[in-house]
């Protein structure tokens, strides 16, 4: 089997549908997001949830709305959903967030950033678990990946210099050009694909970032409880 072959034939499709999407101004947002849905939904394992919404905190803060959010699909509580599709999802359950754009450049890098903030500055707590009747104590919280999505770019050294202004971004994919991976560990570089691995690099991408994560931390639902109980409240203090 050539896997490579499989994700060009994915690469053409994709690239096609958002082509035809971005013809139509009117919804071309909505069906955008939905295409980079249901790519993720192509190929993430049954843990990740893939949908477009809001997060939220115990403390009642809410994110921006996100075009595309990868959360835990096992633990996750509270996830509501209104009659547009969109989720309300808990902050400990996210494990990415996306936008989705027709071109990435500064403005839309900018643009993505700040939504991708949004969703990082919410509060998030983390409780121990229990496995086989073992208790296991809490896990530090995980990072939060954000990156963007779009069907045209600029070249990738511009990219390159403008994420020094984004920190929020971690990676991104535009289809026609390149997909890329931002290295922060000294200075500030990317590691990028172009032509006909463009996607597949991608998919490697996103794969590796979600494996250094791991599953995310166990949520303290307890905290959720007591901002919402007037006459019942949890002993926070207990395992």
């Amino acid at each position: 089997m050539d896997i490579k072959s499989l994700f060009n034939t994915k690469q053409t499709i994709l690239e096609s549908k958002l082509s035809v999407l971005l013809e139509h101004p009117v919804t071309k947002g909505e069906h955008c997001e939905s295409a980079w849905i249901d790519f993720f939904r192509s190929f993430l394992p049954n843990k990740y949830a893939v949908d477009k919404g809001f997060v939220f905190d115990s403390k009642g803060n809410v994110s921006d709305q996100i075009d595309i959010i990868i959360y835990d699909a096992l633990y996750a509580p509270l996830i509501f959903g209104t009659d547009a599709g969109e989720k309300f999802i808990t902050a400990e359950s996210v494990y990415a967030v996306f936008e989705s754009k027709p071109k990435i450049n500064k403005k839309t890098l900018a643009y993505a950033n700040n939504k991708i903030e949004s969703v990082n500055v919410l509060e998030r707590s983390a409780r121990g678990v229990i496995n086989a009747g073992k208790y296991y104590p809490p896990r530090n919280l995980t990072k939060i990946i954000g990156g963007i999505l779009s069907i045209d770019s600029i070249n990738i050294d511009k990219i390159e210099k403008h994420l020094n202004l984004f920190k929020y971004i971690d990676l991104g994919c535009a289809i026609k050009n390149h997909s890329f991976l931002v290295n922060r560990e000294s200075k500030l570089s990317l590691l990028h694909a172009s032509g006909e691995e463009t996607v597949l690099a991608f998919f490697y991408m996103i794969l590796d970032e979600l494996y250094k994560l791991g599953t995310v931390a166990g949520i303290d639902i307890r905290n959720y409880a007591n901002a919402n109980l007037d006459n019942f409240k949890f002993d926070l203090d207990k395992k």
